[in-house]
């Protein structure tokens, strides 16, 4: 990790160069007007291929941190300009932000081709591009919103379908309890100063607790929905008392989205099942950024071309079988994590495309394998074309899911 990098007239240490990336963006306003300087916690040379800065943002909003991170990757691109550091090799630059508590706000991680278009002016391609994990304050408030709010939209669906069903336009008189019904009307009135019968339209006005009465009163027509009654109601309690929180605008914590997280599962997993189209925002959001989460994780970098190319055959070789096993464990671990993760069924066409470029690039990587174990060498100029022209498709795959997803 330490080993010197020739830049063709002085020899440097990765830890030094580190060292001048750290006071370079420590001391911004002697090359920019207009500028911060950066709180750097530390630059490191990550997983052999990363060039991560840690830092204290100034702002703790999302927007905010990201406008840092953007200068922090425009300085990285600039300095690594056309390569004038011999032996160094990576492939990214990544930036983490931390509160005063150490708790970390936001992960981004960048191509060396997507950091450069900051310094050529196209913010707008970077943000695209580029991998977020965020847990910023505003983040997670309008996260928890989110769920809430699809939470409660679904619940209020499957209310007006199961009761239309059974008693016709006039649901709401007919098939609520009037203890129930009748103060929403109320609210509704004391609103807009006019009274109304439109299921359609008071049902909008309830909010967790009351759907949570709406549902216990008629178990035996929603049961097939949810699990015991008593895990349903005590769901809604527990849900209710962080719908609080965000109905006061406070702070939503990370426990609190694990929480709802938990609380969604538990509560539309079949209503999900029976009613796909009422189940949307959240669960694409959720899938995303898992998605993202996953592939922020990049495979180690087993060897150098020069250090390969200076090794005998046998030296090769072991070194190709070394690079294959850690390729393969790679892939089967994200594998499994992309088979745990709950597709939407709008994602679930481009979730099997991407496992199945996975897969493919792991069986090509197994027979890469097969072929250095076994030393069956006429095989392999086939297989090496084939694992070229697989990453070509995943590359493409990957750049066409960030913006569309973006």
């Amino acid at each position: 990790m330490n080993k010197p990098v020739d830049d063709g007239h002085t020899t440097f240490s990765i830890a030094t160069i580190c060292g001048f990336l750290k006071t370079g963006l420590e001391h911004l306003d002697t090359f920019q007007d207009n500028v911060k300087n950066v709180n750097v916690k530390q630059i490191t040379l990550m997983n052999e291929d990363t060039f991560l800065c840690e830092f204290y943002p100034f702002g703790l909003h999302s927007l905010e941190i990201k406008q840092e991170m953007a200068v922090i990757m425009s300085f990285l691109s600039t300095f690594f300009k056309d390569d004038p550091y011999e032996g160094i090799h990576f492939r990214y630059f990544a930036a983490r932000a931390f509160d005063q508590h150490e708790d970390e706000l936001m992960y981004a991680v960048s191509s060396r081709a997507s950091a450069a278009t900051i310094s050529n002016g196209n913010s707008i391609d970077w943000l695209r591009t580029t991998l977020f994990q965020e847990n910023t304050y505003d983040y997670r408030f309008s996260r928890a919103k989110t769920i809430i709010s699809d939470m409660e939209n679904a619940l209020r669906t499957v209310i007006k379908e199961i009761l239309f069903k059974k008693f016709g336009s006039d649901w709401w008189n007919l098939g609520i309890d009037k203890a129930f019904g009748d103060p929403v009307k109320r609210i509704y009135a004391n609103q807009f100063g006019d009274s109304i019968e439109d299921g359609e339209v008071l049902i909008n006005y309830t909010f967790t607790l009351d759907l949570k009465k709406i549902i216990s009163a008629d178990w035996g027509r929603f049961k097939h929905l949810f699990d015991k009654k008593t895990a349903f109601e005590d769901a809604m309690v527990e849900l209710n008392v962080i719908r609080r929180e965000e109905a006061h605008n406070r702070p939503i914590s990370r426990q609190h989205l694990h929480d709802l997280d938990r609380l969604y599962k538990e509560l539309l997993f079949e209503i999900e099942a029976h009613y796909p189209d009422t189940v949307l925002s959240y669960l694409a959001e959720n899938w995303k950024t898992k998605i993202a989460a996953i592939f922020t994780v990049q495979p180690k970098i087993t060897y150098t071309l020069e250090e390969f190319s200076v090794l005998d055959d046998e030296g090769k070789r072991l070194l190709i079988i070394k690079d294959c096993r850690q390729q393969i464990e790679y892939l089967e671990n994200q594998l499994t994590k992309l088979n745990s993760l709950i597709v939407p069924v709008s994602k679930s066409v481009k979730h099997k495309e991407m496992t199945d470029l996975l897969v493919g690039y792991k069986i090509l990587q197994e027979q890469k394998l097969n072929c250095a174990l076994n030393r069956i060498w006429e095989e392999v100029s086939t297989i090496l074309a084939n694992i070229e022209l697989q990453g070509q498709k995943m590359n493409v795959f990957s750049k066409q899911l960030l913006l569309e997803e973006s």
